[in-house]
């Protein structure tokens, strides 16, 4: 049994990674696809446009499924089933509900660090998909003129 936990965790590590790569990933993709929003007067309609692009729904299913894979294996891990309220909870309000289902899975007194943990991958989400957008910033940027000589 314990080798099945190991491994359990072990992919529940790897949905974990997942996320912040997807992030990684498209704060690259949208600081190349959509450069109007390094500047104020184009910002607002770079970020209706990305919106509503394929690149976001392909982003919002993404993380949808590496939520869905750790939830999955943290249930198998806790041997427990999911009701299907809520996991349409999940898909429509994430910060509510996946904060919910670690509450009333974990015993009490264990209960505030996994939701903490779950705040601090949104939060290291959002970081990494910044550190994306700077990393193709960086790199797209355009070279710098030759100083002038005297």
């Amino acid at each position: 049994m314990s080798a099945e936990v190991d491994t359990l965790q072990r992919y529940k590590s790897q949905a974990i990674a997942a996320v912040f790569g997807i992030n990684l990933v498209f704060g690259v993709s949208i600081a190349l696809l959509y450069p109007g929003m390094t500047d104020p007067a184009t910002a607002q309609e770079a970020i209706a446009s990305m919106r509503s692009s394929a690149l976001n729904w392909i982003y919002q299913l993404a993380i949808l499924i590496a939520c869905f894979l750790w939830l999955g294996i943290d249930s198998r891990q806790l041997d427990i089933q999911r009701p299907w309220w809520l996991n349409v909870g999940v898909v429509l309000l994430t910060s509510v509900f996946v904060p919910y289902y670690l509450y009333k899975t974990r015993p009490e007194g264990a209960r505030f660090q996994p939701i903490l943990n779950f705040f601090g991958i949104v939060v290291g989400g959002a970081l990494a998909m910044m550190l994306g957008m700077f990393l193709a910033m960086g790199m797209a940027a355009a070279p710098a003129s030759p100083a002038a000589t005297l």
